[in-house]
């Protein structure tokens, strides 16, 4: 289990850290800059995010195989549809709910960022359920049988 969380832990936050660069910077940049701009800091705390980065992941790490046992034993789902479902649930809920709306409700910041940025977190979460599969089937489960 410890593979798991180190290597799964890892790859996780290599891809979806970059993954938030392209996707917030490169393919999103002028919309984000066009919405929000005047909100942004002109400078990242770049730290802070990867910090969040890894809480992030930390928790998913920590909560699929919770979520992943019970849905094999009560809807005899398989891993990977386990994992879709999973990271598109913490996804949408660590960053769209929790964040999003937050951020909606608490700055002048249009409700289609929220829509936007919440459909990217989605899928990022679901990339993140993923990888962490991967590695955790790699690691924990070919190994337990």
């Amino acid at each position: 289990m410890k593979k798991y969380f180190i290597i799964g832990g890892l790859v996780a936050f290599v891809v979806i850290f970059n993954l938030g660069y392209l996707f917030h910077e490169i393919l999103m940049g002028d919309f984000f800059r066009e919405n929000i701009g005047h909100l942004q800091r002109e400078e990242y705390i770049l730290p802070l995010i990867a910090f969040t980065f890894v809480l992030y992941i930390v928790f998913q790490a920590y909560f699929f195989p919770i979520y992943y046992g019970y849905a094999h034993d009560h809807y005899k789902w398989p891993l990977t549809k386990t994992a879709v479902i999973f990271g598109a649930i913490i996804g949408f809920f660590w960053d769209g709910l929790q964040g999003g709306m937050i951020e909606v409700a608490s700055l002048k910041m249009p409700a289609i960022v929220f829509w936007v940025d919440s459909g990217y977190h989605t899928a990022e979460g679901i990339i993140t359920a993923l990888i962490l599969s991967f590695f955790y089937h790699r690691f924990f489960l070919l190994h337990s049988r």
